[in-house]
């Protein structure tokens, strides 16, 4: 038997609305339904998740069920929804074939983040979008150091570096002019954040490379956020480190849409 889990972002009325929809339609079609507003253990058992809000439910659910290698279905009722599989107008026609086996997974990489802040070690945690090192609240500039195999790489100064997978070279990496990278590639991309040099540019590198960022003084405190979400405060002397991660996200996308026509739609990618 199929067994379908659902979960919605309780901050939107509407999601909530559509969460219902969707539970009423499995249930009519014999489908065994967990519902939650969040990732519960016994969804475990599911042959995949229904994420029902924006890029950041879907973002949400993918890293609390990625070691489970359960696939995750973004619908989208948000305002951009790069990462959904389907809008909420075309979301039972989805989710009929992929319940027929029609839909097409796509293995997504993630970042394993790790690091010492005032002497005290943290993660590791996961990101499918990006890791960022930014400016506080104070708005000055960083001055940060990256060392790939305990070796310098390179110097930063400006308002922050960001580390991002394929996933994320179309959120805040593309914002600080990154480039958009095909998410099936096995690369990581450190793109700085507003620099103060015309020199600094963003670099694209193998998966197998480790890489660690140390906040130099005279910087203020900055934040560390994964995915969006602030995680530590860090000040001088703080390191972290990036690296691919074990477990990769599946994503259950339209097997009628390619990543092209994504960056078509959603960006405006292309037009003249």
């Amino acid at each position: 038997m199929k067994i379908v889990a659902l979960v919605y972002n309780a901050d939107k009325p509407r999601a909530h609305h559509e969460w219902q929809r969707l539970k009423r339609w499995l249930v009519q079609h014999k489908i065994k339904t967990i519902a939650a507003s969040k990732v519960t253990p016994a969804m475990k058992n599911a042959n995949f998740v229904v994420a029902v809000g924006g890029d950041g439910t879907v973002l949400s659910v993918a890293r609390q069920v990625a070691s489970w290698g359960i696939p995750v279905l973004g619908v989208n009722v948000g305002r951009l929804g790069f990462l959904a599989a389907t809008e909420v107008g075309a979301m039972f026609r989805t989710l009929a074939r992929v319940l027929a086996g029609e839909g097409r997974v796509e293995a997504r990489t993630m970042l394993s983040v790790t690091g010492t802040a005032r002497g005290k070690k943290f993660g590791p945690s996961l990101a499918l979008n990006d890791c960022v090192i930014r400016s506080g609240a104070s708005g000055r500039v960083l001055h940060l150091a990256a060392y790939v195999r305990e070796k310098p790489l390179a110097s930063y100064v400006g308002d922050g570096l960001i580390l991002s997978t394929p996933t994320g070279s179309t959120a805040y990496n593309l914002a600080a002019s990154g480039p958009i990278l095909y998410p099936d590639l096995d690369v990581l991309l450190l793109s700085p954040i507003c620099p103060h040099s015309l020199m600094q540019r963003p670099l694209v590198m193998p998966t197998f490379e480790i890489v660690e960022v140390e906040v130099l003084k005279p910087s203020p405190e900055s934040l560390l956020c994964l995915d969006g979400h602030v995680m530590k405060t860090l000040r001088a002397g703080d390191r972290i480190i990036v690296q691919r991660a074990e477990a990769q996200v599946k994503l259950l996308m339209d097997p009628d849409r390619t990543y092209y026509q994504v960056l078509q739609s959603k960006l405006k990618w292309g037009e003249s």
